[in-house]
């Protein structure tokens, strides 16, 4: 899935399609797609979490916020999901009135089974955090290696989530 990823984004940014990346993981990967993109595609990306945030702060002042002073980014989708990080992301996501372009380009989330919306009832508070920050990307890569757990809800809401004009979240695919 990485090198699947360094491709595409090397591309993109080639093409000059992208500048602004971030990708979303569990905890334990991060350093592990930090190093992969580096070794295999010289594409340096900052890891932020609350030790990253404490030392900007301190180098940079009270107000510094890593959304918007890093322009690729990794996270752990736990940390974000947090409410006070979240609003942080989000306030460096606002841009002026009638500005066409969006604040960041590429969202890259891998096991994104983990953040598939519910089959039944209200969605995990990930899924929420996702459904919340995609409208900020323009473009968005799933990844997930994890059999589809064959609700139909669940594949059309992940569907939804990648492409809100193509995709509704339903019940029958049709």
């Amino acid at each position: 899935k990485t090198i699947e990823v360094g491709l595409i984004q090397s591309e993109l940014l080639i093409r000059r399609r992208i500048q602004r990346v971030l990708i979303l993981t569990p905890a334990a990967l991060r350093l592990q797609w930090r190093d992969e993109m580096w070794d295999k595609f010289s594409l340096q990306f900052d890891v932020v979490d609350r030790d990253s945030t404490q030392k900007l702060k301190r180098a940079v002042g009270i107000d510094a916020n890593p959304w918007r002073s890093c322009p690729r980014i990794i996270a752990s989708y736990y940390y974000l999901r947090q409410p006070d990080v979240l609003e942080q992301f989000r306030s460096a996501c606002r841009t002026p009135e009638g500005t066409p372009r969006l604040p960041w380009d590429l969202l890259i989330v891998d096991e994104a089974h983990n953040l598939m919306p519910s089959p039944f009832g209200e969605d995990s508070g990930l899924c929420k955090m996702l459904r919340m920050i995609a409208p900020f990307f323009e473009h968005r890569l799933f990844l997930t290696a994890t059999p589809h757990n064959g609700h139909t809800r669940c594949f059309s809401g992940l569907l939804e989530l990648l492409d809100p004009v193509r995709f509704s979240r339903t019940d029958e695919l049709k």
